[in-house]
């Protein structure tokens, strides 16, 4: 075996026996390369507002067995403006002498009753631009709620559910009421469609 030694003289297997030293890689087994396939993770879904152009705003009462109906029609972006007035007008539907005789309600301002317009319309409101007012019409009919929702979800061109487009409210003299909501591509002004008294169709 060859020593270096400090002291001693350099000789050239000492330089030989360093530089094997150095360049001799450790005996240890190499760690395997391993590889994994990640899997790419589906992009969130982002659901599509539904609605339409057009939309028909009202209410039918009593709840459980509706013979009085309001209705409100006109394109979505005007008629969504006065969404909440319509709510404060609910609000206000009452039956002092039964359910079987004509509502009483309270007009929110701005809004004035032209009176009965014909033998199917028995109040019209007129509300929103004077140039251009808004309608809102108020009849009575047979037919129940998901006969008179299936027409009107017709006239707008929507997909007739019942669930979806209504939701039961409480005017402050405790009448129960079904708000309506529905919206679509169809424009529902005019036609025969519209005049059909025992379904809640009139305008």
């Amino acid at each position: 075996m060859t020593v270096c030694s400090p002291r001693s003289r350099v000789r050239p297997a000492c330089w030989l026996v360093v530089a094997v030293a150095f360049l001799t890689p450790a005996c240890r087994p190499q760690e395997e390369i391993r590889t994994y396939e990640v899997k790419k993770l589906p992009e969130p879904s982002v659901e599509t507002p539904t609605g339409g152009e057009y939309q028909i705003l009202g209410a039918m009462f009593p709840a459980a067995e509706p013979v009085w109906f309001f209705k409100a029609t006109g394109k979505t972006e005007v008629l969504s403006e006065y969404q909440a007035a319509f709510d404060q007008f609910l609000a206000t539907v009452r039956f002092p002498n039964g359910p079987d005789k004509p509502p009483v309600y309270d007009l929110p301002a701005g809004w004035k009753s032209t009176g009965k317009a014909d033998s199917i319309r028995l109040d019209t409101v007129q509300f929103g631009p004077a140039d251009k007012p808004l309608e809102m019409t108020l009849i009575q009919a047979s037919g129940g709620v998901t006969a008179n929702v299936n027409r009107w979800a017709g006239q707008v061109g929507a997909t007739a559910d019942a669930a979806k487009s209504t939701r039961e409210i409480t005017t402050t003299a405790g009448v129960k009421g079904l708000r309506v909501s529905l919206t679509g591509p169809k424009s529902p002004s005019g036609g025969p469609m519209m005049r059909g008294p025992m379904m809640g169709g009139g305008r």
